[in-house]
């Protein structure tokens, strides 16, 4: 490199102030003058490449020239007789095997001596090209973000459109249980493709098809879309017809199908007259989604999309396939809801009649078995003539059977009057070791007849509750009736009374052979009794201890059991208690209301 011996003093001014800018730039600057293209000024990674033997201006004096080196020169030479810039010409070795470089040469046109001036600056082609390719990666690591951002974005409010329309179906198919009204709900249903519409082809109870009538988005075709409905496969069509329509309702899984999707599209349709109604309405594609319910097809759902447009997507036709979950969810819901009603009301009309036949059986029996009762109490007086010691006897039995016959009746009466709720209730103070002891008196004889001990500890005349007497009474005498018949001979029944609380509570226990704990409650039940077998029971219909409950919870209160299905049982009545003063009305207020 070699330096102008002589040089201006302005000169030195401006190389300083050029210097001071570009001797901390990162890349290679040097500024010449003049044909000889020489150096005025070179920042120190300029020198170095000079030096290095790596770029070359002129001709180098002495020593030989590095195989490695590029010449600046000529373009140097070009940019001072053109005086125009040279923006990024690259410059090999002429080996080939050494770094290129990248120069760009602008003049000075402002210089004030003689001698023209070339800014240059030179930059390794390698370096340019991987920080050019680090910014391709950066931009395009940007770039799929950006995009991966945009799909996320989008998938997130498909999601969100996805769920609210699922939820708006949901909410309209729970509106309600009727099943007109949950199918015109689901007919009405649809994808949210503008213009897309439905049919839909549920399953009966008996096997039977029905196609729910189509509604279409487009009033000037629903005449069209009707025919669909009209032309749907009957059994007065031929049975293949109708094959055809039942194996293409019980197809498991979504199928698309398009214009040209040939015989499957004409089995999808049910029939070519239906397949040439579609046509004539237009179609782009349709959707079959199979309406499946606790593993079993109860039809199928059928989306029509307008003609022109694309197939059905993978989106679409998963959010079909939920929907078509829901709508078949609701159809069986509101089928059940039906047949459920359809039970309830035979039940309910089945119950009245048994009501109806109980009560009036009863009353025509009470008529002959009264007089059965008169006729033999006239002859027991002997009214008709001497009665002997065995006729009396024989009389007796007729009596006691006679007697027994209009318990059973009466019980049964008693029953129908509480399932009818005909039955009256007189309510009032009741003391129990009052009606306990009545009771007790009446049923003693009974007792003794199978050396039964009949304990009665001494009562609480506090015991006092808010009850109908008679029927607290008629309670008592089942409970005590139920264990005589089945506490064996030399057994013994243990009646109390006791203050519990805001109650007032009666146990009967007996040393019976006990209940199982399965048959717990359902002794509780009408016509039903603990033995089996018609020549097994003890008298009575079964109906002593579910008319008993019913009683006690008709007066706000309740017949409970405890047995361990081993030995002995006890019966539990619990009543509320009375109140120390009751309203003039006949309420039946609290005992802290009645107490203040």
């Amino acid at each position: 490199m070699t330096e102008r011996a002589e040089r201006p003093k302005e000169d030195l001014v401006i190389s300083a102030s050029i210097g001071r800018h570009l001797a901390l730039s990162p890349v290679a600057f040097a500024v010449t003058e003049g044909d000889a293209h020489t150096v005025v000024y070179a920042n120190s990674l300029f020198r170095n490449l000079q030096s290095a033997g790596l770029i070359r201006i002129g001709d180098t004096a002495g020593g030989s020239r590095h195989p490695a080196e590029a010449d600046l020169t000529p373009a140097l030479d070009d940019a001072l007789r053109t005086m125009q810039p040279v923006r990024d010409l690259v410059i090999g070795s002429s080996t080939g095997e050494a770094p290129r470089w990248s120069c760009s040469i602008w003049p000075v046109s402002e210089s004030t001596d003689d001698y023209e001036r070339l800014v240059v600056e030179v930059r390794d082609v390698e370096l340019i090209e991987g920080a050019k390719e680090r910014q391709r990666a950066v931009a395009e690591q940007l770039l799929l973000g950006a995009l991966r951002e945009q799909d996320a974005a989008g998938q997130a409010a498909y999601a969100s459109e996805r769920s609210e329309y699922l939820a708006t179906a949901s909410r309209h198919l729970s509106l309600s249980l009727d099943e007109p009204a949950t199918r015109d709900t689901v007919r009405h249903l649809s994808l949210p493709r503008p213009r897309t519409w439905c049919i839909v082809d549920v399953i009966e109870s008996n096997g039977a098809i029905h196609r729910l009538s189509v509604v279409h988005p487009d009033p000037a075709k629903q005449a069209l879309a009707t025919l669909l409905e009209e032309q749907w496969p009957s059994r007065s069509r031929e049975s293949t017809d109708l094959a055809d329509a039942l194996h293409a309702l019980r197809v498991a899984q979504p199928t698309v199908l398009t214009a040209d999707s040939g015989a499957e599209l004409v089995l999808a349709a049910h029939g070519e007259a239906n397949l040439r109604i579609l046509r004539e309405i237009g179609f782009g594609s349709l959707l079959v989604v199979p309406l499946v319910v606790r593993a079993r097809v109860q039809g199928a759902i059928t989306f029509v999309s307008p003609e022109g447009d694309s197939p059905f997507s993978l989106d679409e036709i998963g959010l079909a396939v939920d929907i078509a979950a829901r709508c078949a969810m609701a159809l069986d819901n509101a089928r059940l809801y039906r047949e459920a009603d359809a039970l309830r009301l035979a039940a309910e009309t089945a119950n009245q009649s048994k009501s109806q036949f109980l009560g009036t059986m009863s009353h025509e029996l009470r008529t002959p078995l009264n007089v059965i009762g008169g006729f033999t109490e006239l002859i027991e007086m002997g009214i008709q003539g001497p009665v002997t010691d065995k006729q009396r006897v024989a009389l007796a039995r007729i009596k006691a059977s006679q007697q027994h016959l209009l318990m059973l009746i009466t019980e049964i009466l008693n029953f129908v009057r509480i399932e009818s709720g005909r039955m009256e209730y007189r309510f009032g103070p009741t003391p129990l070791a009052e009606a306990l002891a009545d009771v007790a008196g009446m049923l003693e004889g009974i007792a003794k007849e199978k050396d039964l001990t009949m304990v009665l500890p001494p009562g609480d005349a506090d015991v006092v509750a808010w009850a109908d007497a008679d029927r607290v009474r008629q309670i008592l005498v089942n409970l005590i009736m139920n264990a005589v018949k089945y506490t064996p001979d030399g057994g013994i029944i243990t009646v109390s009374c006791a203050a519990v609380g805001e109650t007032a509570v009666i146990r009967v226990a007996d040393t019976g052979p006990g209940i199982p704990a399965d048959r717990l409650e359902s002794i509780f039940e009408p016509f039903v009794q603990l033995t089996a077998g018609f020549t097994d029971r003890r008298g009575g219909v079964g109906l002593g201890l579910p008319i008993s409950r019913d009683l006690a919870r008709a007066m706000k209160g309740d017949v409970m059991l405890e047995s361990t299905g081993t030995g002995g049982s006890c019966f539990t009545l619990v009543l509320p208690r009375a109140p120390l003063t009751s309203s003039p009305h006949g309420s039946v207020p609290g005992r802290a209301e009645a107490r203040a």
